[in-house]
């Protein structure tokens, strides 16, 4: 077969043509338009993420400001309560301190009102049983009361130990003044017996007598820090203590602490652990 060299070439150079054509006019423009293409879904896909990326951010200061906001709500709420709670237990102090003091004036005024009491009971006591003793003593002995007491204080002067006589004899020695003090004028004799007992303890001793409101039916004789006595203050004093018990446990069955407003509930608070009043 014989080749047409002539064909050959025309028909490969209208190929040539035909793919510069192509190229130029459809191959071209198409790859163009998909470049565009790839670029414009690039840029797209890039913004896409750019805005997911933001939006995560925004994301994340949103749960971050909500997680401080809870924080500060949490910390405020604490601070609320432990501010509630001061200010709670300052109510609760000053209502305690007021209670204590209204409770104390209570007392005090109690005690005076008491005190008061069993000093007017207590004098009353002693004179009346000054009164009674006298003239019971006067009817059972056939002697005064006054003559009794005297002879009761001397004998106690007299049955001294030996302890008990040497501090005597030291007061007597070392104090400037001796005064024996009686409830009622005690006669010359009498004056002088006690004179002539204490001089036997200490010599060189002058005994002053005077005449006071205490002791209560009795006779005192005071030296220096030193004080011996007989009268009706000690057998007053067992008395007393136990008037006082016996009006502390009325008190307080009749009213004590639970009962502030009340006279009763101030006389109860005011009369417990209390021995003596005077």
């Amino acid at each position: 077969m014989q080749i047409d060299w002539f064909t050959f070439i025309a028909e490969l150079i209208n190929f040539l043509v035909l793919m510069l054509l192509l190229k130029r006019f459809l191959y071209g423009p198409i790859i163009k338009a998909m470049d565009r293409r790839e670029r414009k879904i690039t840029a797209s896909l890039l913004e896409a993420t750019e805005k997911t990326q933001e939006a995560q951010r925004e994301a994340d200061l949103y749960r971050q400001q909500q997680q401080e906001l809870k924080d500060q709500r949490e910390a405020m709420s604490t601070q609320a309560k432990a501010e509630v709670e001061v200010f709670r237990l300052d109510l609760i102090k000053s209502a305690h301190a007021e209670v204590d003091a209204t409770q104390a004036k209570w007392y005090t005024a109690i005690k005076q009102e008491k005190d008061s009491f069993m000093q007017s009971l207590h004098q009353q006591i002693g004179q009346q049983i000054g009164t009674t003793l006298r003239r019971a003593l006067a009817d059972l002995a056939n002697a005064d009361l006054e003559h009794c007491i005297i002879e009761v204080f001397i004998d106690r002067i007299q049955k001294l130990d030996a302890d008990q006589r040497e501090v005597l004899c030291r007061s007597l020695t070392h104090s400037g003044e001796v005064v024996v003090y009686s409830a009622f004028d005690i006669p010359e004799t009498a004056r002088q017996r006690i004179d002539k007992v204490v001089g036997q303890i200490a010599n060189d001793i002058d005994l002053r007598f005077e005449t006071a409101s205490e002791p209560i039916c009795g006779i005192e004789l005071k030296a220096d820090s030193y004080k011996l006595s007989w009268s009706l203050e000690s057998y007053l004093a067992t008395l007393e203590e136990s008037l006082s018990t016996v009006l502390d446990e009325e008190v307080g069955e009749k009213g004590g602490l639970g009962a502030p407003s009340g006279d009763k509930g101030q006389r109860g608070a005011g009369g417990q652990g209390r021995k003596s009043l005077i």
